[in-house]
């Protein structure tokens, strides 16, 4: 039997700690049945969720290329793994990633998929779109973005947008200090058994406090270090941005860069709101995925409801509703150089307990192979229409 090594990565925040050890077990249950665990086999690192990036980027050293990466369809385990496979790509070493189900992982552990291969699109010429445009990056990325760092000076010359850090902690003074600005009774209706009252005028304090960083630093928008607000204020500023975005303004998740440009680029010259998504499970055969997030413009759902953050239990996450439309999803790298585009049509908005709040599957009609193989870090943005050839005239022509 072949020898193999599988070392599990799991994020210290997690939703459910038990499930994730019971999906553990089940994996393992079925690769003893082929396969010898042993110290000396071929290495697999088997991402058990999201936020295990910097844990990857912790001790890969340790190991020599190609990197092997097993990535399920549930937990963010996905969305993590495209961070590090970009990781990977832009130090230029090889890996391959493993997606699948418990019952194709056998299969997959057996036959290497194609990996590894081309190019991203590029983006080979100066876009001003953004110029005079400013954009706060609050309390600076999240620590398993580690493929997202973007340079300031070259967001400047490549789209003459100026970016301005803001420290976490005057975020959280105008936290502590924030004054109402949206009534509570604006969301009554969204109040359910997990989202009382406290919750949603916290959420509220933490949207009014964001908003106050932009009046007050004359911003068009912002990203911000979210996560950390589970363990100071347990909530989330989900909703905040939600209604900030709806509002017309940028504002995106874990202190993303990349997605917070992506965003602005769209907004400038479509003139719509677009979603921050974690591409959640992808299946090249079939040409779907599931995309989710917890936080979506509210402009962009036409029904929503309140429910917790996926991974904390905590705030609010927002549950939105979309209409099942043509949509276009992009996302540039944080080289600012490259970038993915693809187009494609909502075809249900699901709810599965294992994923991020507002949930859709999108199917395509091209090849998605590159969705894979190609990623530009572990976030997309997804916007309504059939916009893919306006996109690579703008950026490549």
């Amino acid at each position: 039997m072949k020898q193999i090594k599988i070392i599990f990565i799991r994020s210290k925040i997690s939703s459910d700690p038990r499930q994730l050890e019971e999906q553990k077990q089940q994996y393992l249950s079925e690769i003893k049945k082929e396969f010898t665990l042993s110290e000396d086999g071929e290495v697999f690192f088997f991402i058990e969720s999201g936020g295990t990036e910097e844990q990857f980027k912790e001790l890969y050293s340790s190991y020599k290329p190609p990197y092997n990466l097993i990535a399920t369809n549930a937990n963010n385990s996905l969305p993590a793994s495209l961070e590090i496979a970009s990781f990977l790509k832009n130090k230029i070493l090889e890996y391959n990633l493993y997606h699948a189900s418990k019952e194709d992982i056998l299969n997959v552990l057996k036959h290497n998929r194609a990996v590894n291969k081309g190019e991203n699109l590029t983006l080979n010429k100066p876009l001003k779109l953004l110029e005079s445009k400013r954009y706060g990056v609050v309390g600076k990325p999240s620590n398993w973005l580690i493929s997202s760092d973007v340079n300031y000076i070259d967001a400047k010359a490549k789209f003459g947008v100026t970016l301005i850090d803001i420290a976490f902690d005057e975020f959280k003074n105008e936290i502590d200090h924030a004054k109402d600005i949206i009534d509570p009774i604006t969301f009554k209706s969204k109040l359910n058994k997990t989202i009382d009252q406290k919750t949603l005028e916290g959420a509220l304090k933490i949207y009014s406090a964001l908003y106050s960083l932009i009046k007050k630093h004359d911003l068009d928008g912002l990203t911000v270090r979210c996560f950390d607000l589970l363990g100071i204020y347990h909530n989330t500023s989900c909703l905040a941005l939600a209604i900030l975005n709806s509002q017309g303004y940028i504002a995106t998740c874990e202190g993303d860069v990349p997605a917070m440009l992506s965003m602005a680029i769209i907004k400038e010259r479509f003139h719509v709101s677009s979603f921050q998504v974690n591409p959640s499970y992808i299946n090249e055969k079939e040409k779907y995925g599931y995309f989710a997030h917890c936080t979506i413009p509210l402009d962009m759902c036409i029904d929503y409801d309140f429910d917790t953050h996926f991974e904390s239990g905590f705030g609010i996450g927002i549950a939105g509703k979309i209409n099942l439309a043509k949509v276009t999803i992009f996302k540039v790298g944080s080289s600012l150089d490259k970038y993915e585009v693809f187009k494609g049509q909502i075809i249900e908005n699901p709810r599965f307990k294992n994923l991020c709040r507002t949930q859709l599957k999108i199917k395509f009609s091209e090849d998605i192979s590159s969705l894979l193989d190609l990623p530009c870090g572990n976030h997309l943005i997804i916007f309504k229409g059939d916009h893919e050839d306006e996109i690579k005239s703008l950026l490549s022509e």
